[in-house]
């Protein structure tokens, strides 16, 4: 439970940070895979994968991957 709280209290700074979020995120999904392994509460575990989902979504880089748009490949000030 005091794990949880933490990891919360980090990942709410993470939101705005790639790479804090990106440090916080092997955390995570380790509390996460524990917690399941464990057979904890559905509240944890659904804590843990909202978490990580937010998480997973702060870390991945805003690079266009549209191969029609002008700034493909670099950061895309269209996203």
């Amino acid at each position: 439970m005091a794990l949880v709280e933490r990891l919360e209290r980090e990942s709410a700074f993470a939101r705005y940070e790639r790479m804090l979020a990106r440090d916080l995120l092997p955390r995570v999904a380790q509390a996460l895979q524990e917690a399941e392994s464990a057979s904890l509460g559905a509240e944890m575990i659904d804590r843990l994968d909202m978490m990580l989902i937010t998480l997973t979504e702060a870390a991945k880089e805003n690079v266009c991957t549209n191969t029609k748009c002008p700034h493909y490949d670099k950061k895309c000030k269209m996203r």
